[in-house]
């Protein structure tokens, strides 16, 4: 049955090993372990060639009366912020299985609810929030199918809420996946495969934002101008940073969903860096990087904007500010839990190479070893 399951994964070489699945197999089967998860309830399904629903009792938990819908919505509310402090400050997977869990068994049953129209999508809504942070949380420890999934229920979820800014974030999320997965691409042609499949997401982000309020289509107008910019087109990237800040520029016009509040200016400039570093465009980055870091203070999006700055400096000729950015990159790097975060250390070192025999980056090189080799532990 292990190695059913296993070969019934888009992704084999992605799952557990034999001797892992065989001892998750043994706890289901003995009852030890009352739920399994949706990832292998359809891995089920696929190996045995049987409908879910006949192979599992799907029925929902018995939700809770609808007087306690409005205290549900606070109590997750609060549990989203402390996960998004926590994921961060330290990385997606420090608190990645308690927050799966959460979703599974506290979440997704009070969804089954009946409540008046406006308390049932505010619960869809602050669903759709939780579900796309875990999501992060997979991607960050390297668990891209199981982000994935969690994506395509993040997307009912936003359907629910009838809040089309919801989709649209939804969609853009689903666009910046495949921006992963490109950098993550060994073959040009696979690569290109992510990339327009970025697009199509992406640009589909734009279209159904653009009733959205101002901040919010910034927001989203960053990911499809991220997308172009891995295609190397510099007139269309800054097409879409020019409507970036004239939607910025408005804000504050109109009332924006809750989700926005998590992004602001300095995460609108960190995406302008990445674009700009993508494009080659090693000073515009720069500049951009060097506002975003004004204001990004938290461990994990510092760290992110360090490497992107450390890359733009590379690309500006400025190699001995790169490395003394690269290191203050590593060191942060080192105390986050993050697997994007080491293939951004590894972009540093790819940026830096032509210069590879110079001291500085000798030694830049020498301290991001233990990083690397801890990663592929």
């Amino acid at each position: 049955m292990a190695m059913e399951l296993r070969d019934a994964a888009e992704h084999p070489h992605k799952m557990p090993s034999i001797a892992s699945l065989q001892r998750n197999i043994e706890r289901w089967e003995s009852g030890d372990v009352q739920r399994i998860s949706e990832r292998y309830r359809i891995l089920y399904g696929r190996a045995l060639n049987m409908p879910e629903d006949e192979l599992f009792d799907t029925s929902p938990v018995d939700p809770p009366p609808p007087d306690a819908y409005e205290s549900d919505i606070e109590a997750i509310r609060a549990m989203l912020t402390a996960l998004m402090t926590s994921d961060r400050q330290f990385g997606g997977r420090q608190l990645r299985r308690q927050a799966t869990d959460y979703l599974s068994t506290v979440i997704e049953p009070r969804l089954h609810a009946n409540s008046p129209a406006a308390l049932r999508r505010r619960m869809f809504e602050i669903s759709t929030e939780f579900t796309m942070r875990v999501a992060a949380m997979h991607l960050d420890s390297d668990q891209a199918d199981q982000a994935l999934a969690l994506l395509g229920r993040a997307a009912s979820m936003a359907n629910e809420s009838q809040d089309m800014s919801l989709t649209a974030w939804v969609l853009a999320r689903r666009g910046e996946h495949e921006l992963h997965q490109a950098s993550l691409a060994t073959r040009p042609a696979q690569r290109s495969v992510y990339i327009d499949q970025a697009l199509a997401y992406t640009e589909g982000a734009v279209g159904v934002a653009r009733a959205a309020p101002p901040m919010a289509r910034a927001f989203l107008t960053t990911k499809s101008a991220l997308a172009w910019s891995m295609t190397g087109q510099r007139a269309k990237t800054e097409q879409h940073l020019g409507a970036v800040w004239t939607s910025f520029d408005a804000h504050g016009t109109a009332t924006e969903p809750p989700w926005v509040g998590s992004y602001g200016w300095g995460h609108l400039q960190h995406e302008a860096a990445r674009c700009y570093a993508n494009l080659g465009m090693g000073p515009q980055a720069v500049r951009a990087a060097t506002q975003a870091l004004t204001v990004r203070t938290a461990g994990r999006p510092r760290a992110f904007s360090l490497g992107i700055l450390a890359i733009a400096h590379a690309q500006a000729l400025e190699i001995e500010e790169a490395c003394r950015v690269g290191h203050q990159f590593v060191d942060l790097a080192a105390q986050i839990a993050s697997r994007r975060i080491v293939v951004r250390v590894g972009e540093v070192l790819q940026a830096l190479k032509p210069y590879q025999d110079r001291p500085e980056v000798v030694e830049l090189r020498e301290a991001v070893e233990p990083l690397l080799a801890g990663s592929n532990d």
